[in-house]
Parts: C-alpha cells; structure tokens; sequence
C-alpha cells in the first residue's frame, strides 16, 4: 500500500506550510494525481483518517482530484488525451508513427490546496 507513504509525505508538506503560516489545524487538503500514479483514492482516505485521527487536523477534508493521461507526439507534437494507457502503445492519432509519446500530463502527485486555521 503505497498510499500510506504518499500521504506521509502530503502531510510532511503540510505541517510545513501550516508552521511556515502560523496555522495550528489543517481544514482541508486537495490532492491532484495522476492517472498512471495509480493511487487508490480508498487507501489514500484511510491513511488520511489514520495520520489526522487524534491529532489537531482530525476531521479534515481530503479532496483527490485525479489528473487525466495527456501524451503528446515525439514525431509531430499532436498533444492528445487519449480514453487508457494503451494508447502509449498505439500509432498517434495525427501523423500515424509508431514513436514514443511524452507523458504531458497525468503523473505525479502534488499538494494542490490546503486551508487551515
């Protein structure tokens, strides 16, 4: 469960904003993820509610906000977003080549929001 690890590092990074702004209790934390991260948002809640029970930040609200794939072509640079990860296997759908694609958008896990008091 690698959820687990991700939400410690979240809240890492939340304790130092929250001292860095002289706040003492977090109120809400939104999260966006990408796709391809495969973060399972019921784990992720768990491990939420396990690091804020007992603590000043217990009732908090977690928001996921899940990022969809965005691939763009290394031939052409058609930017598109494609419906599953198959389509990093697939030809573009602009020029046809069977190249590599970047990965534009859906990965990586970042603290988008916090509110505290």
């Amino acid at each position: 469960m690698h959820e687990l690890s991700l939400m410690a590092s979240v809240m890492d990074i939340a304790q130092e904003e929250l001292t860095r702004h002289g706040a003492r209790r977090l109120t809400l934390l939104r999260i966006r993820h990408g796709v391809l991260d495969q973060v399972q948002p019921d784990a992720m809640r768990m491990a939420f509610e396990a690091m804020t029970a007992g603590t000043p930040h217990e009732g908090a609200r977690l928001e996921l906000v899940e990022e969809p794939l965005r691939l763009s072509c290394c031939m052409c640079g058609h930017q598109f977003s494609p419906e599953n990860r198959n389509a990093l296997y697939e030809p573009c759908p602009a020029c046809g080549e069977s190249v590599p694609f970047s990965v534009v958008g859906g990965e990586g896990i970042f603290l988008d929001h916090l509110e505290a008091e």
